[in-house]
């Protein structure tokens, strides 16, 4: 009887080691994929390349096999990218890449010293003013909107969209903001767009020096990274999540700990989970390119998917999973209600996560082109802790990992239980 209760322990202890996550691990990974070596795992060196190699080569080694010949799934596409170290001056102030400033990564490439024109609400209302302002010749300057313009949204907007329109359109624009978010875009305007922290920039300056480079490429390639357990039936749950990041700005690095070295850690997990125990459904996993740059990534994989999409019964991306000190959004949920009411059901019982919020419909991640396409799309999203966002300084270090057992465990029941 004695060796009986000992051996039932010794189940329970060998199952629940088996389904708890290995956080070190987890860790390794984040730091590994937000270091130097992958130059934020944009288009800076090929970073994205170096990343999704590191990513094939985890799959690999957890015995995950490709779908095919190969892990890659490779594309073409536009790009926008700033080389070289470039430099903004503003009323005598060097301004520190990625930190005081970034270039929205529409802007093409502009050299040189410009007058910096201010607008005010009187300059766009009073029509005598107005007209006096359409007269100049504006297409050498660059221009910013004080207060009483940015805090009337409808005229700020009216004032924006014509001076970035033939034949008002100026050289640059000025936005101040709290905090310079670098983003990633395909294409390339006439104009520039210039995030400045806003201590950086006041009406007392009337030019600035600024030396940015662009590097537009029209045939970029880069690759979707994914791969296959097979279940007990052919059809399949995807996990998904981008690897992507933003790259450099001159010497700014953005190694995107959080967004989302974070959800390519969770997947490798959940691999490693149901490698050990093989699922009913197949799993695969999708390690996406190119999401900063308007979800192309998952776009071009829903027009070309390498798995049947009719064989894809649910997709759950992971996107920033390592904060969440307020809640965690369960994005798409509500438009399932049977799926809804069994994560909650499963939640509420196991206390996986403190405070799971249900929600609606939203495009803000590689989800959607699955439900567009027809295909049931979860999105595991939290927030707190998140004001390093799309910043140099979303580090590993950072990172507190609140709710990210929680997801890992909810996951894996859902999953050992839908059918």
């Amino acid at each position: 009887m004695k060796q009986l209760f000992s051996g039932a322990v010794m189940l329970l202890i060998c199952c629940a080691c088996m389904q708890a996550q290995n956080m070190k691990r987890v860790k390794k990974v984040v730091e590994e994929l937000s270091s130097p070596a992958y130059y934020g795992r944009g288009y800076t060196n090929k970073g994205d390349s170096l990343a999704a190699d590191y990513i094939a080569h985890q799959l690999k080694k957890t015995g995950v096999k490709p779908i095919g010949s190969s892990y890659f799934q490779r594309f073409n596409m536009s790009i926008n990218n700033y080389i070289g170290n470039p430099s903004l001056e503003i009323g005598q102030r060097q301004l520190v890449n990625g930190m005081d400033w970034v270039a929205y990564p529409t802007s093409p490439t502009i050299q040189g010293s410009f007058p910096l024109i201010w607008i005010t609400n009187d300059m766009l209302t009073n029509k005598s003013q107005l007209k006096s302002l359409l007269a100049e010749d504006l297409k050498n300057s660059f221009i910013c909107f004080d207060s009483t313009v940015i805090n009337n949204a409808e005229l700020y907007y009216f004032a924006r969209n014509l001076f970035t329109t033939l034949p008002f359109m100026v050289r640059g624009v000025i936005d101040r903001v709290e905090t310079p978010k670098y983003s990633a875009r395909r294409y390339v305007n006439e104009y520039g767009t210039i995030r400045v922290k806003k201590d950086f920039v006041t009406p007392d300056d009337k030019f600035i020096d600024i030396d940015l480079v662009s590097d537009f490429n029209t045939d970029y390639q880069t690759q979707n990274v994914s791969g296959l357990i097979k279940g007990k039936t052919d059809t399949c749950i995807a996990l998904i999540g981008h690897y992507d990041h933003m790259g450099m700005f001159g010497e700014a690095m953005y190694g995107g700990a959080n967004d989302n070295a974070s959800g390519v850690g969770m997947m490798l997990e959940l691999a490693d989970y149901f490698m050990k125990k093989q699922p009913h459904y197949s799993i695969q996993f999708i390690f996406f390119a190119a999401e900063e740059a308007s979800f192309y990534g998952s776009e071009y994989y829903v027009a070309n998917p390498v798995y049947p999409l009719d064989k894809t019964k649910l997709v759950i991306n992971f996107d920033m999973v390592a904060t969440g000190t307020q809640w965690t959004e369960l994005i798409h949920a509500n438009l399932y209600p049977d799926i809804k009411r069994q994560l909650m059901t499963i939640n509420n019982s196991k206390s996986y996560i403190d405070h799971l919020k249900p929600t609606g419909y939203e495009d803000t991640s590689d989800h959607y082109h699955f439900h567009d396409a027809g295909i049931r799309a979860l999105f595991f999203w939290t927030a707190g802790g998140n004001d390093n966002y799309h910043e140099p300084s979303d580090t590993a270090d950072k990172l507190e990992y609140p709710v990210f057992e929680g997801i890992y465990q909810l996951v894996i029941d859902f999953i050992e239980e839908y059918h």
